[in-house]
This record gives structure tokens, C-alpha cells and sequence, in this order.
């Protein structure tokens, strides 16, 4: 996701980008600008003909100068999938090269090397054109840095004519650091934040556990399973340490969603849609009382054996467990039906869905979370994005980077979805293209209904609200933020798995002690004037 948005207009690219002229066809005044990039070669725009691409290529009669070939290098994060060769012939040999005389050529980051690497990529004048981010992933820090470029409405509608007019307008806000744009927003978000259980029917059936429609029908349940099958070596849940229920269920219980994506600054919500009440509804969420709250039922959960007491040292996958019938139950979001339908191909178990907070609206995951910035060391910034629309643009274009070759690695059923291929364990369905995802994606075929309950589900109380779009910029805080977080690291694990047992209260008073005197109140002030600054932009007090 690399590179900062370093530009956008104060007043929202939402706005801005309403009176903007359409972006069907490519600006040629060259006043896009480029820091760290090639201006000359945006000043030339206007002179480019057609030369270097094919006669039925979509970027013809642009205005775009691709005479000169070029060679974009792309970082993903994950690893590399077994055919992405395969795939990239393809890709270059009948789209990039023809359209846009360019090849792709990509890179991956592994997990482990993430933390260490990624900022020593982008400040270590390797070739990177285009970078992988999300609010999870260095965003913010690294737009912070300069190290990725700003994206103006001027650049966004000349270098993205095709993908720029499809792509979701609420997904700019989103994107904004302090109204200006460092990155480009995936198309399609899903319902990756809102989180159901998975529980084994059978054990259920066996031992007369009722339908789970609450937290309390819930918690019961995990205690029958916990009394009757921890004998047997199954625990009722895997709760980890990096909180499966604190930040996941318990706070959709109490109706209450982060004000800003990577960061613990909640609100409640009502379930409306306006803007919160900064003084009535905003609240930091490891000082709130209900965060207290949280963290007593954890320790009543950890004393009744709902997992194991030895999770402290841990590293177990939580949703490994589930498949291997470790646990019987998992809490997560969609991916609880993947490690359902593996517990039952393994012939361990059943597995049965349910939603513990049915009267709580569900939220679409934020745009931010995925997304592809343009580093400003590049040095065809241009290019990198035109390839970046032509991979976002076009749907045909857009399956083979997301899912491979069709009939190798996926097919098409007549009514438009998608089936595994043979080769699908070599290049895996989204496996890493996150950030490119279309919202026309083919959805996975299945005859089982619970591979789209859960979808439908949120679908049917889906709502957007406008606190959505709000995003905080932490430079003013960075090193109160960094000793709140070296904070949370140190109590946060034992809470969320009752490890202080009876002494949870008294911890938790120490824990929010040292938040205060690390410069909580500071950070929050940060916050809120951020906040109202976007409230006067979105016209609401």
C-alpha cells in the first residue's frame, strides 16, 4: 500500500471532485504535478501520440506520450503465488505491453518482513512504482514521511480514465489524511468488520445447546461446551491474546465502531448514520467503562476453562484450532465459513453460524484498509498509474490479476459466478491483489447456503455512516501514541484472556493510569479538533 497522499484540497475530494470536468479523457495541460517524479514527462503529455501501442488499445487517442517502453515494479504483501509467472505473461503479452507498452513486474513482501523492511524499501532507492498499503499497513506513517506521493484531482482524473469514474466517490474520504490523498482505494469493500461465532453443531446437538442470538446466549453456551467437552481435550473457544472478543463481538454488542480506522478512538452509534456527539457518544476505548466491563467477563470466561489457560504462550492460530477440532467454536468474519466447511471436510464435525448481535447495523469494512500508493521516489509515477486503471479498469483485466487464468485456475458457471480451477491452490482466489479488487468480482460458487448467510445477513442491516470517512493524522501525537501502544502491548494480551483473574479491576485502574500520564488527554484534544474539522466539512456541528 506504500506512498502519501500529499494534496487533495481541504474541502474534501468528494466535493472537489463533483466540479471537477469528467475524466473520461486524459488532461493534457500537464498540470498534474509530480514531487519526486518526472515532470518533463507530464509536460509532454499533450504531444504524445500513438506511437508504442496497438491500434485497439483503450489508451489510444489519450493524449498519454507511451512511446518509450517501460517497466513497472509493483510490491505486494504475502507470498508469492506458485504461477504469478504464468499469470504476468499473460498479463504483459496481451494487455500491458499492447495497451500501454509496459510491463508489470511484481515483488512480495513477506509477513515476517513487513515490520522490518517495508519503510527500508521506500527509503532505500530500490525501484518500487507502485506499494501495497492500508491503515494497517503503514499508511499513515509512511504518508507522514513523504514517502509516497500526493494524489490531486487533477492527477487521479488524467492518469486513471477508466477507473476513476467507477470507482466508489465515499472511498476517497476514506483515504484522506488531512484532505489530502496519499493512495488509491481498492473498489469493493465487503463486511470485514463485523464478526459472527462458528460453533460445532454436533456438539452442540449433543449436548442440548439452544440457538446463540446474544452475548449472554453465547457465553452460556461456551460454558456448557467448556464444562462438558474440555475432558475430551476441546476447548469451548481459542481466545487469543490480540483479542478475538474484545475487538470483535463485545464491541458490536455495546453498538459502538472505531471514529477512525487504525486507531482506538470508538463511538457509539445509535444505530444511526449521523455524525456523533463528540462530548455524548466519543470515548477512547481502553478507558471506557464498558472496556472494564469487557475485561471482567473475560476473567469469568478464563475461570470457567472457555480456553486454554496456557494461551499466554500460545502462537496457536485461532482459526487452525477451530479446523483441527481443537475448539469448538471461532469468532471472525467471513472467514468463519472457510474454516467451517474445512472442519467438515476433514470429517471432525458440523458447523453452524450465528449472529450474537442481530439488532446491531453492520458497516461495509473501510476503503482504507486496502489500498495502492504511488512511491515518491518513483520515476514514472504516470505509468505506474496508468497500469494501476488498466489493472482496476477493466473486468477482464481485473479477474486475471485477482484470480488467474480462467479454466486454469477458476471457471465461470452460466450464471456468473466463479468455481475453483484445478490450479487453484496455485494461484489463489485474492490470495493478494487486495487492493485491486473490482466490486463486479465473480462471487464463489457454492450450494451451500451458509457460504453467502452471512453476507446476506449484513446486507440486510447494512448502513454507512458518515463518521466513516473520518481519518485521523497522528504526526501532532506520534510520540504520545508510541508510549500509549508500548502500553497496550504490555497489559492488553492478559486482559483479553482473563489472566489477572481476581485482581482484573485492580489492574485495569494501574492500566489507565499509565494511559493518562503517557499523554492520553493530549491525544484525544488532537483527535477531536481533527474530528471537527471534518465535521465542518461534511456542513454538521
Amino acid at each position: 500500500m506504500s506512498k502519501r497522499w500529499k494534496k487533495v484540497v481541504a474541502l474534501g475530494l468528494a466535493a472537489v471532485l463533483c466540479m471537477l470536468p469528467a475524466c473520461g479523457k486524459a488532461n493534457t495541460s500537464g498540470t498534474a504535478g509530480t514531487e519526486g517524479g518526472s515532470a518533463a514527462a507530464e509536460a509532454n503529455q499533450g504531444a504524445g501520440g500513438n506511437e508504442g501501442i496497438s491500434e485497439d488499445s483503450p489508451y489510444k487517442d489519450k493524449g498519454f506520450d507511451l512511446s518509450r517502453h517501460e517497466d513497472v515494479v509493483m510490491y505486494a504483501i504475502g507470498d508469492r503465488p506458485e504461477d504469478m509467472d504464468m499469470v504476468l505473461e499473460k498479463l504483459n503479452g496481451e494487455y500491458l505491453e499492447p495497451w500501454l507498452n509496459t510491463t508489470l513486474d511484481m515483488k512480495f513482501l513477506s509477513w515476517s518482513d513487513v515490520q522490518t523492511k517495508y519503510s527500508l524499501l521506500l527509503a532505500g532507492g530500490e525501484k518500487v512504482d507502485l506499494m501495497y498499503t492500508s491503515s494497517w499497513c503503514n499508511y499513515n506513517s509512511e504518508a507522514g514521511k513523504g514517502a509516497f506521493k500526493e494524489l490531486t484531482p487533477e492527477f487521479l482524473q488524467t492518469y486513471l480514465p477508466y477507473s476513476y469514474e467507477i470507482q466508489a466517490p465515499e472511498s476517497w474520504d476514506q483515504v484522506m489524511i488531512s484532505g489530502k490523498i496519499f493512495a488509491i482505494p481498492k473498489n469493493y469493500a465487503v463486511f470485514n468488520n463485523y464478526n459472527m461465532i462458528a460453533v460445532r453443531k454436533d456438539l452442540m446437538e449433543k449436548h442440548g445447546i439452544g440457538e446463540i442470538n446474544s452475548w449472554d446466549t453465547m457465553k452460556e453456551a461456551l460454558y456448557t461446551l467448556a464444562e462438558k467437552e474440555t475432558q475430551n481435550g476441546i476447548y469451548a473457544n481459542g481466545q487469543r491474546g490480540n483479542a478475538e472478543f474484545a475487538d470483535h463481538v463485545w464491541w458490536q454488542h455495546i453498538e459502538a465502531e472505531p471514529l477512525a480506522s487504525g486507531y482506538d478512538f470508538m463511538y457509539f452509534t445509535h444505530g444511526e448514520e449521523k455524525l456523533p456527539d463528540w462530548d455524548k457518544d466519543v470515548f477512547y476505548k481502553y478507558t471506557a467503562p464498558e472496556c472494564l466491563e469487557l475485561y471482567l467477563e473475560m476473567a469469568e470466561m478464563a475461570k470457567k476453562n472457555v480456553w486454554s489457560p496456557n494461551k499466554i504462550n500460545d502462537t496457536s492460530d485461532a482459526q487452525t484450532n477451530f479446523e483441527s477440532g481443537k475448539t469448538a467454536s471461532f469468532i471472525w468474519n467471513s472467514t468463519i465459513v472457510s474454516a467451517g466447511d474445512n472442519l467438515e471436510k476433514a470429517g471432525i464435525g458440523t458447523y453452524e453460524i450465528f449472529d450474537v448481535t442481530p439488532n446491531t447495523k453492520a458497516q461495509r469494512g473501510s476503503y482504507a484498509d486496502d489500498t495502492i500508493a504511488i512511491p515518491n521516489a518513483s520515476k514514472i509515477p504516470e505509468r505506474a498509474a496508468l497500469v494501476l486503471d488498466c489493472l482496476k479498469g477493466f473486468p477482464e483485466v481485473n479477474n486475471l490479476v485477482v484470480g488467474g487464468i480462467e479454466g486454469v485456475h477458476y471457471e465461470m458457471t452460466d450464471d456468473g459466478k466463479r468455481k475453483l480451477g484445478e490450479a487453484a491452490d496455485r494461484y489463489g482466489w485474492g490470495s493478494w491483489a487486495w487492493g485491486i479488487t473490482g466490486k463486479d468480482s465473480p462471487q464463489l460458487y457454492s450450494e451451500d447456503p451458509r457460504s453467502s448467510m452471512m453476507d446476506e445477513m449484513c446486507t440486510a442491516k447494512e448502513y454507512t455512516p458518515v463518521a466513516s470517512g473520518f481519518t485521523f493524522d497522528k504526526k501532532n501525537v506520534e510520540a504520545e501514541l508510541a508510549v500509549i501502544s508500548s502500553i497496550v502491548q504490555e497489559y492488553g494480551a492478559s486482559f483479553n484472556i482473563g489472566l489477572f483473574g481476581d485482581e482484573t479491576e485492580a489492574k485495569y485502574q494501574e492500566f489507565v493510569g499509565k494511559l493518562e500520564e503517557a499523554g492520553l488527554s493530549k491525544v484525544m484534544e488532537e483527535c477531536r479538533t481533527q474530528y471537527e474539522t471534518f465535521c465542518e466539512r461534511k456542513g454538521q456541528e
